[in-house]
């Protein structure tokens, strides 16, 4: 007997035409909140097993009834006591649970289980219960709903930080149903049970840099042995971005951060040698919650343990620094301290830069066909980062990474719009211009507003992102946007109130590292002294800009 139990919302489309721009505007938001429940009783009797009873458990996609890869976690109920989490024979581990290759025979001890299967967010999450005995053999069949195919709307994700794994790295994406991943080392992967060596993984496309290493809080894309080996004989990540600029990799390498807490960020934000930051990292699992700042500078307040408040807290990080005017895009992955998560759970979706051509002139995103073209979406900034909310956002008809342009004296009328499909309860969605909040609204406020977000009317240059928050209390589960810049006369927005965030934070650097590094000073002191002299040039820049705000 099988039971299937789900709710769904409706959704809003709503149609007008910008007289300014001339185009099409389409205001859409669908919002699903699905929760699938399988009951599988009536376990046949068969054989005796002394040990206890076996399922075969066989997993299929609802539309196309094809087999699937999943993550599926086991719990045994214990009445009473908390669910017991069961390793499952012959499977990959994939650090919460474990990955079943299209079908697994589960020997269990008798008694009574639940099972949450799990395949990336795109799918919804199904939970099924079953009671084993001795004698019972029997087979079962899950299909596994789809909520929404991002690759068919043009965008396609991907893990910018894996750690290295024994475990097989094309099968594990395969059961988060993700695309693209950088691994920091390419390791020999161990067979997979009950599939040939030769089997290809059906799972297209899985695209695997493993040209990717971590250090110190910084990440290099694009590096070879040599500069490995610069990397490893440096005495400090300063130290690794001098190497990086006079590298004959200069050319092509890139730079994230992947610890945007580090005591050293405005250091780094100074030399003006990085690409991307982590908006989403290692501080957001789901083996465990991660209540403070391990390796940088925190916040008095998280003393409060409160789950969501590091992730918020990398958020508005990222949020300062593009009011400092600092160009950099943003970046979303496991991170170099991720073993205990699933791959893909912090994800980058990522589409190709493609202008619009149509009557409407609305963008179309279209699909990275090669991962150079994925990657290059990446740093062009045409991504949404999330562990949750599927968000495909627009503003004016264009992609994020988009630079406006206007003169002294124009209003720019810029019209968010957004499309949205989600798991979770959503706290709210906010479209944030210029480090403020331009727009707020719970879900059915939204609905009944029609799906329609007010304008952002443009006076001066600045940038715009949008994000969803959930209600998911484990940590902080959002989506947030790459930012569209604004600007005027070839200018870009600088804060005062950011740069000063950034100030005080290079001054308490400077602090920490009399106090626990001194035999340092000396190596640092040029970089220092760098860093003060960039922020007081911004400090400057940033008194023609009024209305500055901290970020909330």
């Amino acid at each position: 007997m099988q039971s299937l139990r789900q709710l769904r919302t409706s959704a809003v489309c709503k149609h007008r035409v910008c007289a300014r721009h001339g185009f099409r505007q389409c205001l859409f938001y669908s919002v699903v909140v699905l929760v699938t429940f399988v009951s599988i009783t009536g376990l046949g009797a068969g054989r005796l097993w002394a040990a206890g009873g076996t399922l075969t458990l066989n997993l299929v996609d609802e539309t196309t009834d094809e087999p699937v890869i999943s993550r599926v976690e086991c719990f045994r109920v214990q009445p009473g006591k908390r669910d017991k989490p069961m390793p499952i024979r012959q499977t990959v581990d994939a650090g919460m649970g474990v990955v079943v290759d299209r079908s697994v025979l589960m020997e269990l001890p008798d008694g009574a289980y639940r099972l949450q299967i799990i395949r990336g967010p795109e799918y919804r999450v199904v939970g099924a219960s079953f009671s084993l005995e001795k004698t019972s053999l029997d087979e079962k069949t899950v299909a596994l709903p789809r909520m929404i195919e991002m690759k068919r709307e043009g965008w396609m994700s991907g893990d910018c930080c894996v750690v290295p794994s024994s475990n097989s790295l094309p099968l594990r994406m395969a059961s988060e149903d993700l695309h693209v991943v950088a691994v920091l080392e390419g390791v020999p992967a161990k067979p997979i049970p009950h599939r040939d060596s030769d089997e290809p993984i059906e799972h297209t496309p899985t695209w695997i840099r493993s040209d990717v290493v971590s250090a110190e809080g910084l990440i290099f894309y694009g590096v070879d042995d040599a500069f490995r080996s610069e990397i490893a004989a440096a005495k400090s990540s300063t130290e690794m971005l001098v190497a990086a600029s006079r590298s004959e990799l200069a050319g092509q390498l890139k730079v994230g951060v992947e610890n945007p807490f580090a005591w050293e960020l405005p250091v780094w934000l100074a030399s003006q040698k990085l690409d991307g930051l982590f908006v989403m990292g290692d501080w957001l699992r789901l083996d465990k919650t991660i209540y403070q700042v391990r390796d940088g500078r925190g916040e008095q307040a998280f003393s409060l343990r409160e789950p969501t408040q590091v992730g918020r807290y990398a958020e508005q990080i990222y949020r300062h620094l593009l009011d400092a005017g600092i160009d950099i895009v943003p970046l979303a992955g496991g991170g170099d301290d991720s073993a205990g998560t699933p791959v893909g759970y912090n994800r980058l979706y990522v589409t190709s830069h493609h202008e619009a051509t149509n009557e409407t002139g609305v963008s179309r995103p279209v699909l990275p066909t090669s991962s150079r073209q994925w990657w290059d979406g990446v740093w062009q900034g045409r991504s949404v980062a999330t562990n949750g909310p599927l968000l495909r956002p627009l503003v004016a008809g264009t992609l994020p990474g988009h630079v406006f342009e206007g003169r002294t004296g124009e209003v720019l009328q810029l019209h968010p719009e957004l499309n949205l499909t989600v798991r979770d309860p959503v706290d709210y969605l906010e479209v944030i211009y210029n480090n403020q909040v331009h727009y707020s609204a719970r879900l059915d406020e939204f609905a009944e507003a029609g799906g329609r977000i007010p304008p952002i009317e443009a006076k001066q240059s600045g940038w715009v992102i949008m994000r969803v928050l959930t209600l998911h209390e484990g940590h902080y589960r959002a989506a947030m946007t790459a930012p569209w810049w604004i600007e005027f006369d070839g200018e870009r927005r600088v804060s005062q109130a950011s740069v000063e965030f950034f100030r005080a934070w290079l001054s308490a650097y400077e602090k920490r590292l009399a106090q626990t590094q001194p035999e340092a000073i000396d190596r640092e002191a040029p970089f220092v002294r760098a860093a003060r002299r960039f922020w007081t040039r911004r400090a400057e820049q940033s008194k023609r800009w009024t209305g500055s705000a901290v970020a909330k």
